[in-house]
């Protein structure tokens, strides 16, 4: 079982201890899900979001991005903008407002 997003789930990075947080064949769900606050990747992916939260005029609308684009894009967690982030929901909200006169 992986945490954060689905599309970590087979992706190889012994860093990260492969994403896996446990087995729900072999381990009762509350018991994984007690372990997640204290993985890496859960850490630093929650050090990010609270970075975006200090420094992103944009955290409203995202809320600290998604996981998996953080780390597929750059390898880490912690990093508080992805292309992804500027394409898909900055300039989204920069278009929305325009077109509202804001």
């Amino acid at each position: 079982m992986v945490v954060l997003s689905p599309e970590l789930l087979g992706v190889k990075d012994a860093r990260y201890d492969d994403f896996v947080l446990g087995n729900v064949l072999t381990e009762r769900l509350p018991v994984i899900l007690a372990r997640a606050p204290h993985t890496a990747y859960v850490r630093e992916h929650l050090d990010g979001v609270r970075r975006c939260r200090r420094t992103c005029e944009f955290f409203t609308f995202c809320q600290g991005g998604q996981a998996s684009n953080k780390y597929f894009e750059t390898g880490r967690f912690t990093t508080t903008e992805t292309t992804y982030c500027r394409n898909a929901k900055q300039e989204l909200v920069r278009a929305l407002g325009e077109k509202m006169g804001v």
